[in-house]
């Protein structure tokens, strides 16, 4: 038998960045309304990019520097390890796997994503990073000089290896291109992005892709693509996520190829629901209608949501960035980057810095790519605004193409 029914002014349905901000902004406008945040993780909200990048870099910052202090800050409740299974609109009304009931005045969805596995065993040697929780297991069998094995070629399969290599550990990274980000980045930045690691003595093997792995002996086995296999200590596995969807789809929710859709509040098509971060597709006010999973896109889609919520509806207008940065290498971006446009260079006036702008086949500004310089990303977002032409730019800015 059920619960009696817990009952919140605003209930939050995930524990990330996104919901932390939404509770942030849901304050900003109502200080005393109670809000409940309702997580799988076993962890209060934290900082997750630290994970693959500060965590293992900078030896004065621990696991405790990444707690958001959520309740603290917001006088929210949370509820970890509690997994939702239904949503019932018309009700008002939530259930979670143990049976247990709450009530809501208003809903937010901020279910974010998942990581995709690889075919094996389930073990401890083998982390699809995406939380604290797979953060300790790395780190658990990543002891100096240990062998580890990492496959991928985004953010967390670069990130960890270059996090792994400063820490004394042998790293193989595994990548199904030639060269690392060389979907992304033009030639010149892709080879010396890709000598950093070299340089480190991460061993890479390019242009394959994992198969499987097998764990025996307190060790894995990774079997790829070309016939070589891989031993290690420990397997880290980069290879993307995929948006929560399901309690969208089952209520359910208008949905499309992007995720959940949104209008310019973060309101979705059923009354009294919003959704943020990584699982809605919203009408960006630059680039139109998209997806993003980045946590810049988390933190400023939840606070808009949540003041929304809130009573004081505010338009999502914001075009988030993207970013990493590894060894001595910084690197952001806005819009669509990608290696197959049209790519032109700004060299940096007393730096070693640059700036990639990237046109679609007309010539129109698609995306920018700044390179180890620090330039307020605001310049950029207006120039993306103004979609100019490649001629138009280049009446303003020396360009040279690469």
């Amino acid at each position: 038998m059920s619960l009696k029914s817990k009952h919140f002014n605003y209930l939050l349905i995930g524990g990330g960045m996104a919901a932390d901000q939404a509770a942030a902004g849901i304050r900003s406008i109502d200080a005393s309304g109670s809000i409940g945040i309702i997580s799988a993780d076993s962890d209060a909200p934290y900082a997750r990019p630290a994970l693959s990048k500060k965590l293992w870099v900078d030896p004065d910052f621990t696991e405790d520097d990444t707690d958001l202090q959520t309740a603290e800050k917001n006088n929210t409740t949370l509820f970890l390890q509690t997994q939702v299974t239904q949503i019932k609109p018309k009700d008002h009304l939530v259930t979670t796997a143990d049976n247990k009931q709450f009530s809501y005045d208003k809903l937010l969805l901020a279910t974010g994503s998942s990581p995709q596995k690889l075919s094996g065993p389930a073990s401890d040697l083998v982390v699809a990073l995406r939380s604290k929780a797979d953060y300790r297991r790395i780190r658990s069998f990543s002891q100096t000089h240990k062998h580890v094995i990492v496959v991928g070629n985004g953010y967390i399969g670069n990130e960890i290896a270059a996090g792994l290599i400063q820490n004394d550990v042998h790293v193989s990274l595994v990548i199904s291109d030639h060269r690392l980000y060389e979907k992304k980045f033009p030639l010149f930045l892709s080879k010396a992005y890709q000598q950093r690691y070299l340089d480190a003595g991460v061993k890479i093997y390019p242009e394959t892709r994992a198969v499987k792995y097998e764990v025996t002996d307190k060790h894995v086995k990774l079997f790829l693509e070309n016939g070589t296999i891989l031993k290690g200590d420990g397997l880290v596995l980069g290879l993307g996520a995929q948006a929560n969807l399901d309690l969208a789809e089952k209520i359910p929710l208008s949905v499309d190829n992007y995720g959940v859709i949104v209008d310019e509040q973060l309101k979705t098509s059923v009354h009294d629901i919003w959704a943020a971060g990584d699982i809605i597709s919203y009408p960006d006010a630059i680039l139109g209608r998209q997806k993003a999973g980045h946590v810049n896109h988390a933190i400023k889609s939840g606070y808009t949501a949540g003041q929304s919520m809130a009573g004081a509806p505010k338009t999502y207008d914001h075009t988030p960035y993207f970013y990493s940065w590894v060894f001595d290498i910084n690197w952001e971006a806005l819009g669509h980057v990608s290696s197959s446009s049209t790519m032109y260079a700004e060299k940096m006036q007393h730096s070693d810095g640059s700036v990639i702008y990237y046109f679609d086949k007309d010539d129109y500004l698609q995306g920018v790519l700044l390179w180890n310089t620090k330039i307020n990303l605001d310049h950029y977002r207006n120039i993306l605004k103004k979609k100019p032409q490649l001629a138009v730019l280049q009446q303003i800015v020396p360009l040279q193409k690469v």
